[in-house]
This record gives C-alpha cells, structure tokens and sequence, in this order.
C-alpha cells in the first residue's frame, strides 16, 4: 500500500518547500521505498537536454534525506556519494526512489537512484543523515532571524 509523505516540513526549502521555486516533489512511501515521478523542467539545464550536475546532487540528496525523516529528524545530510552513470535528460519523466540501508541511533544511511522511463538507473547516491539539535538551524543570522516555529513539536 502506497502512503503520500508530506514533504514541506519547512516550506521555503528549496529542495522541499512546495511553492519555493524549487524541486517540488510529491513523495509516496510504497513499503518501504521512498518514490517520486518527476520531470525535470529545461530551467535546470547544464549541457544541451541534460540536467545539470549539481541538480542531480539536489534531487538525490532530497530523495536521501526525505526517506531519513522518518528515522530521524531534525536532520542533515552529512555525506553524500554520487555516481553519474547516463546522462539525466530534461523535460521527460523520471522516476527517483530512496531507501534506508542502516541506521544506528542519531545516523541513518540511505541510498537513492534516478531512473528513465525504461528503468535504467541514470544515477545513484549513497548518503548518510544525521539527526542535529534544533538549534543547528540558529547557526546562521538568518536561521536565528527565522526561528524554530517550523521544527515539528
């Protein structure tokens, strides 16, 4: 059975926020895998038809750190490996799906894949999430300007 993860946690994110101009996705957790439907738009573009790079970081760091949340949360990405094995294109329908691997008290490994309309894996990413202390998110002059009205109570 297929259950819808609300993703906007805090919504000026721009990886999670909905409505922040960023990636936007809707999540459902399908056991215990994490999935999206996705499709890139050309504004993301490095090379021609290509997402760019860093934008594949983004969507695999989401998908590693949405799929952690449920283990842990606040939290934060404390690495994140990459493999860019094909070219991700733009503007087609991609297929990204995240996985908790291991976990121990504060630390939760994740993988995640992006995958094409055919089912080949276009990229993979290793990542761990760490669980912080809310006042992680005060460390900044605009994290302390924003305050912690949005961690979950």
């Amino acid at each position: 059975m297929s259950e819808e993860l609300r993703t906007d946690h805090y919504p000026f994110c721009w990886g999670c926020g909905l409505g922040a101009g960023g990636l936007e996705f809707e999540w459902r957790f399908d056991g215990g895998l994490l999935q999206a439907e996705h499709v890139v738009p050309d504004r993301f573009q490095g090379a021609p038809g290509m997402v760019h790079g860093g934008i594949v970081a983004a969507l695999l760091d989401e998908a590693c750190g949405q799929v952690a949340r449920r283990m842990v949360t606040p939290a934060v990405t404390s690495r994140l490996e990459i493999r860019y094995l094909a070219p991700v294109p733009i503007e087609e329908p991609l297929r990204i799906s995240a996985q908790v691997v291991g976990h121990s008290d504060r630390r939760v490994e994740t993988e995640a894949s992006i995958l094409d309309g055919t089912g080949l894996v276009l990229a993979h990413a290793q990542a761990d999430v760490v669980q912080v202390r809310p006042e992680h998110f005060l460390s900044t002059p605009g994290g302390r300007a924003r305050g912690l009205d949005w961690l979950p109570g």
